[in-house]
């Protein structure tokens, strides 16, 4: 018998300009890449049709701006981690160098089918000809230009200078972007010289139309640059946040039970009965099936009723004012939790106060305890507890955390809400 076998279905990748393996912009290699097609036959469509009449000129920019930078390749987390902390060298693509031989070949069979066309006076007229040159090396100039600033060079600034730094940030940028212009200079000259006779009026205003025109097509690959990176910028950070909401759920959950666990592992009842209630709880959170308190007092209580039943410790809670509970803060809730949690865990204090002022401006709830204390500096870098869980949990949701503490006189976590 047959096993019969199945196809899954592949998703059609989307085309992009590769500059890796570009001789000019990427787009004949993005496009072969898409296409399955061998470079060179694009390249060489291309040059044919930049001989007739300057079309494939006109589809090599409308491609140039229409397709977007190939994106690189993902890698694990944990590469990137280690490259960030200096544990392993991060390398960037290898930029496969053209072959200079096919490169002058191809530009040769364009200039002698460019010199033929137009000798046959079946090309372009001289007075069309010779501007758009001027204007389209000078075009590409600028444009390649865009194309080779890295995206760390522009993130790197804010506000206005996202959109101009980069460019003036070395004298070599500077000196391009500058020949590029004078090569649209060059082009708007020659048709100036051969527009008509018409008056001054109109004449200015036909010049100055032609610049504006140039000006903007100068810099519309550099705007679209720019606004794609921050796009990809915000969806990083977005990503960056989720994965800590992750990291800090899990340490104020699971490794916490896990903890309990091992403190109980000689009462099989305990265990089972933490790793059942670990269990619907993790799943409560990954499906979204919530059941929690729909008020910041309730909440509140909540929090402060499992950190008594997990920890054997009394928590003393006073709650002033109440209001709905939302995503902001449910975060605020959840540091008070760990905040509790620390304290029942690495005070050593039979008892937790808890006071909390609840109001339409402000929300603020005191984590006090009169334990062992500690030194906020010496607490290690990957000690998720305060880091992950209090203080960058409370600043991504719009909050902030105060933590004061005194070795031997105990420990106060000031966490504030403002709405």
């Amino acid at each position: 018998m047959t096993t019969p076998v199945r196809t899954v279905p592949v998703t059609p990748q989307r085309a992009d300009r590769r500059l890796d393996t570009a001789w000019l912009a990427g787009v004949c290699a993005g496009l072969a890449a898409h296409l399955g097609w061998p470079t060179l036959v694009l390249r060489v469509g291309f040059v044919l049709l930049t001989a007739s009449m300057g079309i494939g000129v006109l589809v090599y920019l409308v491609l140039w701006l229409a397709l977007p930078l190939a994106a690189e390749a993902p890698r694990a987390p944990g590469l990137d981690a280690a490259g960030r902390r200096g544990l392993r060298t991060v390398q960037g693509p290898a930029r496969v160098p053209a072959d200079l031989g096919v490169m002058s070949a191809v530009a040769l069979l364009g200039a002698g089918l460019l010199w033929l066309v137009q000798s046959a006076g079946v090309g372009l007229p001289q007075g069309v000809l010779w501007p758009g040159l001027a204007g389209t090396v000078g075009l590409m100039l600028i444009w390649w230009q865009a194309d080779h600033i890295s995206n760390r060079s522009i993130r790197r600034q804010t506000g206005a200078r996202q959109w101009f730094a980069p460019l003036i940030a070395h004298w070599s940028r500077i000196v391009r972007i500058l020949l590029g212009l004078a090569g649209l200079g060059t082009g708007i000259a020659l048709v100036v010289v051969q527009l008509p006779a018409m008056s001054e009026t109109a004449r200015t205003l036909l010049v100055l139309g032609l610049v504006v025109v140039t000006l903007l097509l100068a810099a519309a690959p550099w705007f679209i640059r720019v606004r794609r990176s921050l796009t990809a910028a915000r969806e990083e950070k977005m990503l960056a946040d989720a994965r800590a909401d992750m990291a800090a759920h899990l340490h104020d959950s699971v490794l916490q039970t896990l903890a309990l666990i091992q403190r109980q592992a000689s009462d099989p009842k305990a265990v089972t009965s933490l790793a059942r209630r670990q269990e619907r709880e993790l799943r409560t959170w990954l499906y979204g099936e919530t059941t929690d308190a729909a008020s910041v007092k309730a909440a509140l209580v909540a929090a402060a009723a499992e950190v008594e039943d997990d920890h054997g410790v009394d928590v003393e809670i006073v709650v002033v004012g109440d209001r709905d509970l939302d995503p902001e803060l449910k975060s605020l809730v959840q540091a008070a939790r760990e905040a509790m949690t620390n304290a029942a865990r690495h005070a050593g204090v039979a008892k937790i106060d808890v006071y909390a002022e609840v109001d339409e401006r402000l929300v603020e709830v005191f984590v006090r305890d009169r334990g062992r204390g500690f030194v906020l500096e010496e607490v290690p870098a990957d000690r998720m507890g305060i880091r992950g869980s209090i203080i960058e949990r409370l600043r991504r949701a719009g909050g902030n955390a105060t933590i004061r503490s005194v070795p031997e006189q105990g420990t106060e976590v000031r966490l504030e809400m403002k709405r």
